[in-house]
């Protein structure tokens, strides 16, 4: 008996838990057209998640902060227990990289700067407009497949491809809290915990 009910008791949780899928729009086309102009102009932001990369046989695990402000962007990564491991500032003049060491490393390309410092791959340009769930606006979309409510399930952007696993309700329209990144052997995964979109 006592076995029953911890059986019925976790299919409850099991239920309670699971991702509801999204409710179908009857033209999902229109609805990313519309998404896209509504997401396009929002550029004062909070977002609080962690990020997994891994580049060949390597992994690296950190938590993020991105601050962003109209073209101002500022992009916090923390390691275990805090500590501080890179942060990248910059705008439409140039960017800074502060390093775990504290150094500071300029440039005026965000990506490649990321590049020759970290000897990765970051698509800091194209990842701000991505993590909204929206193609960037200065380069071609390659390709792209919606949900059955318009929201995009990949883009194809810049060589690399966007997949978003879950979005969140808690905005309109829906923000995405879990996406992949891949370029190559480069392999990103961000999960998005704390969305704040001011108006």
């Amino acid at each position: 008996m006592m076995r029953l009910m911890i059986v019925c008791l976790a299919a409850a949780l099991l239920a309670a838990c699971a991702v509801r899928p999204p409710a179908p729009v009857e033209d999902a086309e229109r609805t990313w057209q519309q998404r896209m102009e509504v997401l396009s102009v929002r550029d004062d932001w909070v977002l609080g998640g962690r990020v997994a990369v891994a580049v060949d046989e390597e992994r690296w695990n950190a938590n993020l902060r991105w601050r962003q402000t109209g073209e101002a962007y500022d992009i916090q990564i923390y390691g275990p227990f805090g500590r501080h491991a890179a942060r990248l500032r910059g705008d439409a003049s140039g960017v800074i990289l502060t390093d775990g060491e504290g150094r500071e490393h300029h440039a005026r390309d965000a990506d490649q700067l990321v590049y020759d410092t970290l000897g990765w791959r970051l698509p800091v340009k194209g990842l701000r407009y991505w993590v909204l769930g929206i193609p960037a606006p200065r380069a071609e979309l390659e390709a792209y497949a919606l949900d059955p409510a318009g929201r995009p399930e990949q883009l194809v952007q810049s060589g690399w491809t966007v997949r978003y696993q879950r979005y969140s309700d808690e905005h309109r329209p829906p923000l995405p809290d879990r996406m992949t990144l891949e370029f190559d052997d480069i392999r990103v995964r961000v999960l998005m915990d704390d969305w704040q979109m001011n108006p």
